[in-house]
């Protein structure tokens, strides 16, 4: 085993060795010191997903793999590529500021380790179902992922509706799973193989048959997205779930989905065969974003504000996806990157507030600018970069998504897309004004928050500033995904 398969193994196997420890702590000391042991996993796994980066400008692709059902045809692969890295450094960053973030949000107590393990499993899902090489191997972490999740969401929600909600995120999601597992399943008759090498190398399908797997995969991977109408789980989820579980669920998970269509039907298929559902991916994309960003101005609750805001930016993925075009697509990979840190900031600014004033209806809320400041600078920053404004990071993506929109015979499509941007501008700025300027309502008041809230939020503000500076990094690993596509055929 060589220095990259190790680091490969190790962003699997040092969180869920982690896991094992947690769950083993007892005592009141355990309960404080929890936090910074997950961190620490965390932290570990970030620095794999970095190790493995030399490897891969080499012209290496990392893997590691059991044998498990020879008869089937079936192994436990695990395989880092390109088209990989984006996710997977992006799942990994995003579970240790989640974290990070907990340690100021979270009040210690008996269950404290098994808090933090569950979100190291939640990680562990994600980063599993990326690296996966096998089909079994991945719907086995995409199930994790969602067990996880809702496990969080059931326990240490908020609300007392937050079982009930846990049912029907689980429901809602577990549906577009079957969706996913038909499609595999399908796969593996053809192939008669679970092995995405298998896939790569080119899968013989009728063309009902490639229409209908083709159809499977988009609604089940939508459904993970939370495009409309497919999105009526995400509301209720995002709001009620414990905030850096909806940081992870916003910022990381949503991105499954977009892994999952690129992954499948864009690894396997020629544009050919993707060309008859370019259009319809297009306008569900167009309708998503609309309808997110009008939900988003007519919400009360702060925290769903920001929840309807990623069902309307899944939309601007799926539309750049829908293009076929390179610009498109690979505007629609940094648009995973870069809505990943903006929707975390958004958020952890959102719990900040919930923090300090105890309320969570903008209605409520006004005038924290100055008991605030920090906070507003970075929901400042926030804001203008969910909005596109340059020079923040969302500027870029956008920039390739809409001229991957207009590289095809679509352009009112693609001018549709551009002014429904528009709303985004607008809920951005109203939530900003509304919470943070102007009077202040009678009753108010603003306690401290954690610096441990506190400091990532800022950290992230800068980030969404730098990376729109200098994206050189981010676009080079995007560009080098983009030949495993649709036959690399651009």
């Amino acid at each position: 085993m060589n220095s990259e398969t190790m680091w490969l193994v190790s962003v699997l196997v040092v969180p869920l060795a982690t896991v094992v420890i947690l769950c083993l702590l007892r005592g009141r000391s355990a309960h404080r010191a929890s936090g910074w042991i997950a961190g620490l996993a965390a932290a570990l796994s970030l620095a794999g997903v970095f190790a493995l980066l030399p490897a891969l400008y080499r012209g290496e692709d990392p893997a590691f793999g059991l044998r498990w059902i020879p008869a089937a045809g079936i192994r436990l692969t695990l395989h880092v590529d390109w088209l990989t890295f984006p996710f997977l450094i992006t799942e990994a960053a995003v579970t240790l500021v989640a974290i990070v973030y907990a340690w100021g949000y979270h009040r210690p107590d008996e269950r404290t380790p098994f808090f933090y393990a569950l979100l190291l499993l939640f990680a562990v899902g994600m980063s599993g179902t990326t690296l996966a090489d096998d089909m079994f191997l991945f719907y086995i972490f995409w199930e994790l992922m969602l067990v996880a999740s809702c496990t969080l969401i059931a326990i240490w929600g908020e609300g007392e509706r937050r079982g009930a909600i846990a049912l029907k995120y689980f429901i809602f999601t577990h549906l577009g799973s079957l969706m996913m597992l038909v499609g595999l399943l399908v796969l593996y008759d053809a192939t008669g193989s679970d092995s995405f090498s298998a896939l790569r190398a080119g899968v013989t399908l009728e063309p009902t048959l490639v229409t209908a797997v083709t159809t499977l995969f988009i609604v089940g991977f939508c459904v993970k997205m939370a495009i409309f109408p497919l999105h009526l789980w995400l509301p209720d989820a995002h709001a009620t779930a414990p905030m850096p579980v909806t940081i992870m669920l916003a910022a990381a998970m949503l991105s499954m989905g977009t892994y999952g269509i690129l992954r499948f039907p864009f690894s396997i298929f020629s544009p050919a065969q993707m060309a008859p559902f370019a259009t319809p991916m297009m306008v569900a994309g167009i309708v998503s974003e609309v309808y997110g960003a009008l939900m988003a101005l007519a919400e009360q609750d702060i925290k769903r504000i920001i929840a309807y805001s990623s069902v309307s930016q899944m939309g601007y993925i799926l539309f750049g996806l829908g293009t076929l075009t390179q610009d498109g697509v690979a505007g629609a990979t940094l648009h995973v990157i870069y809505h990943a840190i903006v929707k975390a900031l958004l958020f952890m600014c959102v719990g900040l507030v919930i923090r300090a004033t105890g309320r969570r209806r903008i209605g409520d809320l006004g005038g924290l600018g100055q008991a605030m400041p920090l906070v507003a600078l970075s929901t400042g920053v926030g804001a203008l970069a969910i909005s596109g404004m340059p020079p923040f990071c969302i500027f870029d993506s956008e920039w390739m998504i809409f001229a991957g929109g207009f590289h095809t015979a679509h352009v009112g499509l693609s001018i549709l897309t551009l002014l429904g941007s528009l709303l985004t501008v607008a809920y951005a700025l109203w939530f900003t004004w509304r919470v943070f300027f102007g009077a202040r309502p009678p009753g108010l008041t603003v306690s401290r928050v954690p610096w441990a809230m506190l400091v990532p939020t800022v950290l992230l503000a800068a980030l969404a500033l730098i990376e729109g500076i200098f994206p050189a990094s981010v676009f080079d690993w995007v560009a080098h995904e983009l030949p495993l596509l649709l036959g690399g055929a651009w």
